[in-house]
C-alpha cells in the first residue's frame, strides 16, 4: 500500500498542539470563519471510510460504530464541520450465478428505501440497550482471528471476510447469531418487543425487499441465479401484483417467514443505530445529509414492476462514448414517465399521483426521514430524463419539467412536518443534459461542484462572476469521491498548469504566503514545495466561499482514491481511515500533506483582503506548529510541555 512515498506505518514524532494551544487558536480559526462569512462545511463521507474500533475490527466500518462519535469531535475541533455529507447507505446489490453470491461493492448500486446491513455495528451488539445479543469475545475474536495483513485492514475494508461470496462473511455469521440470541436470551426481551414493533410499523417496501432477499436466498440455495428474479416462476415473479392473489401471496410469504425475519431484524438494527448516530450528531450541532440514489435496486424494480418501461433504461448522451453510439450506458431499469401523474395538467400533489409518481414520493419521502437533507444524485434525470432501449437508440423525456422537484419538496415536507429549506437539498448537476435542470433551480436549490474542473468554470470566483450564481447557493469542494485525489492532482504538471493561473485570479496575494516558516517546509525539495504550495491553494480556494466540502482522503493526505470512475477496479469504495486517525493525520501535516486548515484560513482572509492581522498572525503561527516536528497527539503534546 502507498502513501505519499512515505511509508503509512513508520511514524516519527510530529507536532500536535497542547490543550491550550487549541483553546488559542481555535478561537482564532472562529474568527477567520466569521471574517470569511463561512456558512456550512461538510466532511464527504462513505461508511467504509471511517475508522474501525480498536481491538474490534472486523474488516468494514462504519459511521455508527463506538469509535465514530470521538471522531466526529476530532473533525469537528480540526475543521470546523457543521454537517456530515454521506455517501449512499442504502443494502448493497448482491450478484448470484448459482455457485457464489457476492455484493456489489459501490453504493451507488444499493437501496434506496432501506439502510445496509453492512453499516450495522456489531460491538454495539454486546451492549444492555442490545440485549447483549453478542459477546465481547466474539467480537473481539473476529478481530483477532482476521487472516491476512492486520496493519492493511486498518486503511483498506475487506468485503471479502465481511460478507463472504456467499453472504457468509463474518458479519453474517455474527446477524445470524444475535437474531437466535434475541428469541433466547433473557436478557434480549424489550429488543425483542421493539422489534416486534418494528415489523408491525415499517413500510410495505421495507417487508417486500426482505421478501425478495428471502426468495433470492432460496433459488441461489438451489443452484439457480438468486437475483435473475425475471426467470423466477411465475408467484414469486409476480408476487406483489395483481396476478397474485392474497391467499398465494401470504402462503408463500409463511414459507419464508424465518428468512424474512432475519432480513428485517437486520433491517431494524440498522434504522435503530442510525437514528441513534443522528441524534448524536445533531446534538453536536453537525446535520448528517444523505445520499439519494438516481437509480432504484433490483427489489425495488421487482417490488414494483409496472412502475418501469421494458427495455428502456436511463443514461446520459455523450459524444465520447462512440462505443455505446454516444451514450453513457448505465443499464438501469427507466421509469414509466407516462405514469408519473394521473392527469399531466394538473399539479402534482398527492391525490394526482400516477404510480411512478406515488413511488418517488415514497422513496424521497423514506429518505428525508432517515436524514437531515439531501444529495440528490443525478438530478437532470429528474428534469429531463435521457433513456434508450436495448438497440442503444436514446430520447429525452421532455414532459417532465418541475414535477419532479415539487414531488420531492412535497415528499420532503411531509417526512419532516415542515416546510423544508431548499438549502437542505444539494443537486449534482455536473455533466451533459444538465442546462434545463439548472435553469429550473439555480439559486433556489444548492448545486453541487468540484473545482478538480476548475478550468470549465467550475470553481468559486467564476461561478459567481461568470455563471451568475449567488454565493451560497452552491457547495464546492477541491475534489469529490469520482475525482483523482488532491495528492495526485498536484503531481501531474499538466492539470497544474492548467489551475495555476484560475488560483492566482482566485487567491490573489493570497498566494504569496502558501509556505511555512519552519525548517521542516523549507528543507524539502523544490518540486515537493511546488507540489504542497499547490494542494494548500486549492483547498484554500473553496474557502473563498460560503459553502465547501472535503473527502476524508484529502484531509488526511492520502493518494488512494475513493472510486476509479467507470472502471471495474478491486481498491474501488474500500479507502479507510485507520484507529490512531489523529497520530496519522498530525505526521501527515508534519510531512505537507493532509489539510493545515490554519493555513487554509489564513490564505483564504488574505486573498479576501480582510484587514485582520492579529487573526492571521495567530492562524500563521498555529500553521506552523502543525508543520512542524514534535508530538503526534495532544495528550502527548501536553505530557511534553507539563515535562518542560
Amino acid at each position: 500500500m502507498k502513501i505519499n512515498s512515505q511509508n503509512y506505518y513508520n511514524f516519527s514524532f510530529k507536532r500536535a498542539f497542547t490543550t491550550k494551544e487549541k483553546e488559542k487558536y481555535s478561537k482564532a480559526i472562529e474568527k477567520a470563519r466569521q471574517n470569511l462569512g463561512l456558512s456550512e462545511t461538510s466532511a464527504l463521507i462513505f461508511d467504509f471510510n471511517a475508522p474501525s474500533t480498536k481491538g474490534k475490527n472486523y474488516g468494514i466500518s462504519s459511521i455508527n460504530s463506538s469509535s465514530f462519535m470521538p471522531f466526529a469531535d476530532f473533525l469537528k475541533e480540526n475543521s470546523s464541520i457543521s454537517k456530515i455529507q454521506m455517501g449512499p447507505e442504502g443494502n448493497l446489490d448482491y450478484k448470484s450465478n448459482g455457485t457464489t453470491f457476492e455484493p456489489v461493492t459501490s453504493p451507488y448500486s444499493g437501496t434506496t428505501f432501506t439502510l445496509g446491513m453492512q453499516s450495522i455495528a456489531l460491538e454495539k451488539l454486546t451492549t444492555e440497550k442490545y440485549g447483549k445479543l453478542l459477546d465481547e469475545d466474539y467480537i473481539k475474536s473476529l478481530d483477532e482471528n482476521y487472516p491476512d495483513s492486520k496493519t492493511i485492514r486498518e486503511y483498506k475494508t475487506d468485503y471479502l471476510y465481511t460478507l463472504g461470496k456467499n453472504k457468509d462473511g463474518v458479519l453474517f455469521q455474527a446477524l445470524k447469531k444475535a437474531y437466535q440470541n434475541l428469541k433466547s436470551k433473557k436478557s434480549a426481551q424489550q429488543l425483542k418487543k421493539e422489534f416486534e414493533d418494528f415489523k408491525k410499523n415499517t413500510t410495505p417496501e421495507i417487508k417486500k425487499e426482505a421478501v425478495f432477499n428471502a426468495i433470492s436466498d432460496e433459488y441461489h440455495s438451489k443452484g439457480k441465479n438468486g437475483d435473475d428474479w425475471k426467470n423466477w416462476n411465475q408467484v414469486d415473479k409476480y408476487l406483489f401484483s395483481n396476478k397474485i392473489s392474497d391467499k398465494a401471496r401470504q402462503k408463500r410469504i409463511n414459507e419464508l417467514k424465518e428468512t424474512i425475519d432475519f432480513y428485517l431484524f437486520s433491517q431494524f438494527l440498522a434504522q435503530k443505530q442510525h437514528f441513534e448516530t443522528k441524534e448524536e450528531l445533531n446534538k453536536k450541532g453537525i446535520k448528517l445529509n444523505g445520499d439519494c440514489l438516481i437509480c432504484f435496486s433490483t427489489p425495488e424494480i421487482w417490488a414494483n414492476p409496472e412502475c418501469f418501461l421494458e427495455g428502456y433504461y436511463i443514461g446520459v448522451e455523450d459524444g465520447n462514448c462512440p462505443e455505446t453510439n454516444n451514450i453513457q450506458a448505465w443499464w438501469a431499469p427507466a421509469l414509466d414517465y407516462s405514469k408519473l401523474l394521473k392527469d399531466p395538467s394538473k399539479e402534482p400533489d398527492k391525490s394526482n399521483l400516477g404510480q411512478v409518481g406515488k413511488l418517488l414520493y415514497e422513496k424521497f419521502k423514506t429518505f428525508m426521514q432517515y436524514y437531515d437533507g439531501m444529495r440528490l444524485d443525478a438530478f437532470w434525470q429528474y428534469v429531463s430524463p435521457f433513456i434508450y432501449n436495448d438497440n442503444l437508440e436514446g430520447k429525452y423525456i421532455d414532459d417532465i419539467g418541475d414535477k419532479i422537484i415539487k414531488i420531492i419538496q412535497m415528499a420532503a415536507n411531509d417526512a419532516q412536518n415542515t416546510e423544508v429549506d431548499p438549502d437542505n437539498f444539494v443537486l449534482e448537476l455536473i455533466g451533459f443534459g444538465t442546462d434545463k435542470a439548472k435553469a429550473l433551480t439555480k439559486n433556489i436549490y444548492p448545486h453541487i461542484y468540484s473545482t478538480a474542473y476548475a478550468e470549465y468554470d467550475e470553481n468559486p470566483k467564476d461561478l459567481i462572476n461568470n455563471k451568475n450564481y449567488i454565493d451560497g447557493k452552491f457547495v464546492i469542494g477541491a475534489m469529490s469521491h469520482d475525482n483523482d485525489t488532491l495528492v495526485n492532482l498536484s503531481r501531474n504538471p499538466q492539470r497544474r498548469q492548467a489551475h495555476n493561473p484560475i488560483l492566482n485570479a482566485s487567491l490573489n496575494s493570497g498566494m504569496n504566503y502558501l509556505g511555512y516558516e519552519v525548517d521542516e517546509y523549507k528543507n524539502q525539495p523544490y518540486q515537493s514545495k511546488i507540489e504542497e504550495d499547490f494542494r494548500t491553494a486549492k483547498i484554500a480556494e473553496i474557502f473563498t466561499t460560503k459553502k465547501q466540502y472535503f473527502t476524508l482522503t484529502d484531509l488526511f493526505g492520502m493518494e488512494e482514491r475513493i472510486n476509479l470512475t467507470g472502471k471495474v477496479n478491486d481498491d474501488n469504495w474500500k479507502v479507510k481511515i485507520p484507529s490512531d486517525y489523529e497520530r496519522f493525520y498530525h505526521s501527515q501535516l508534519s510531512k505537507g500533506y493532509g489539510i493545515n486548515f490554519p493555513k487554509v484560513y489564513q490564505t483564504a482572509l488574505i486573498a479576501k483582503g480582510i484587514d485582520d492581522k492579529p487573526t492571521i498572525d495567530l492562524l500563521s503561527e498555529a500553521a506552523d506548529i502543525l508543520r512542524s516536528d514534535g508530538p503526534m497527539t495532544e495528550k502527548e503534546a501536553n505530557k511534553l510541555y507539563l515535562e518542560g
